[in-house]
C-alpha cells in the first residue's frame, strides 16, 4: 500500500505491520533533494548523481524507519543470486558511499536488530523477507537474470539453513516493479525462464508480441517461485504497482531509457 509518511509517499506491507518487530518499506521518486534525470529521491551513488544528494535522501528515508542511516548496509548489485549473511561488524557498509557497499551480491539477510538491510531497483522486483518466529529478515534484488536463477528460493532456502525458518511461516512483500503490462522481452530472456517454468506456468506469465517480443510477468514469477519454495499464499503481498506505468512516483530505467535514479527498498529486525 501506499502511505504518506512526513509528507513522503512510501509502500509498505500490512503483512509486515500486522506481524510487528520489523521495519520494512520502499521508498518512492518523491520528497528527496536531487535534481533531474535523478529528480528526487534518488538513493543510488552509481547513477551520476551528487553522493552529498543521495545522503540526504537516504537520511530522510531511513529516518522514517526509525533506521540510523549510518548503520544501512548496501551492496553493488549484479544481477545474480549471490546472497550473504550480515551481521553487526556489517553496518554501514555503502552508507555513505559506493566505495565501501558489499561487494557482487543480490541478497541480503540477517538476524541483526537495528541493522538497516537495503537495496536500490528502478524496474527489477524488491523482494522482502520476515521470518517473525525466529527473528530473521531478508532483501533481494529480482531482476530477470536473478529471478530466472530462482534468488525467492534461494533466500527462502538459505534462512532455514542459517536461522531454521520455516518457509510456511515465512513473509514475503513484492514491492513495485516492471509489470507484465510494460516488461517487453526478446526470446532469450523468454527461453531462460521456459527452463524454470512448466508449459502451464508460462503461458499464465508470458504474452506473445508480434516481431518476436514477449511480454512477461516478472513479479508474477516471484510469486510463483515463493510458492514453489513453501511460502503460503496468504503470506505473500504484492504491491501490485507497475514502475513503467507509475514513473510519476518511481523510478523507471526502461521508461527513462536508461539515465535515472534508484529507489530504495529496506528491511530492518526492531
Amino acid at each position: 500500500m501506499i502511505e504518506i509518511r512526513k509528507g513522503m509517499p512510501i509502500v509498505t506491507f500490512s503483512l509486515f505491520k500486522k506481524a510487528g518487530g520489523i521495519a520494512a518499506a520502499v521508498a518512492s521518486r518523491k520528497g528527496g533533494v536531487s535534481e533531474a534525470p535523478f529528480d528526487s529521491l534518488n538513493m543510488s551513488f552509481s547513477a551520476g548523481d551528487d553522493p552529498a544528494a543521495v545522503r540526504e535522501n537516504r537520511r530522510r528515508f531511513l529516518t522514517l524507519l526509525g533506521a540510523d542511516p549510518a548503520k544501512a548496509v548496501s551492496c553493488h548489485q549484479v544481477h545474480g543470486t549471490d546472497i550473504l549473511e550480515m551481521g553487526r561488524d556489517d553496518a554501514g557498509r555503502g552508507a555513505l558511499s559506493a566505495e565501501t557497499a558489499v561487494p557482487a551480491c543480490d541478497g541480503l539477510i540477517t538476524r541483526e536488530k537495528g541493522l538497516p538491510l537495503t537495496m536500490n531497483f528502478a524496474d527489477c522486483t524488491p523482494l522482502l523477507f520476515y521470518d517473525p518466529e525466529h527473528r530473521a529478515a531478508g532483501i533481494a534484488h529480482g531482476g530477470w537474470r536473478g529471478t530466472a536463477g530462482d534468488i525467492a528460493g534461494k533466500t527462502v532456502r538459505l534462512m532455514g539453513e542459517k536461522y531454521g525458518t520455516k518457509p510456511e511461516r515465512l513473509l514475503a512483500g513484492i514491492g513495485p516493479a516492471i509489470g507484465k503490462c510494460c516488461f517487453e522481452v526478446g526470446p532469450d530472456v523468454i527461453g531462460a525462464f521456459r527452463a524454470l517454468f512448466g508449459e502451464e506456468e508460462m503461458a499464465a506469465l508470458a504474452a506473445e508480441k508480434e516481431g518476436g517480443k514477449y511480454l512477461f510477468d516478472l513479479p508474477g514469477a516471484n510469486r510463483r517461485l515463493l510458492l514453489r519454495a513453501g511460502l503460503a499464499a496468504a503470506h505473500i503481498e504484492d504491491a501490485g504497482l507497475c514502475t513503467y506505468c507509475r514513473d510519476d512516483l518511481f523510478f523507471s530505467y526502461r521508461k527513462s531509457g536508461g539515465k535515472t535514479g534508484r529507489h530504495m527498498a529496506a528491511v530492518m529486525l526492531l
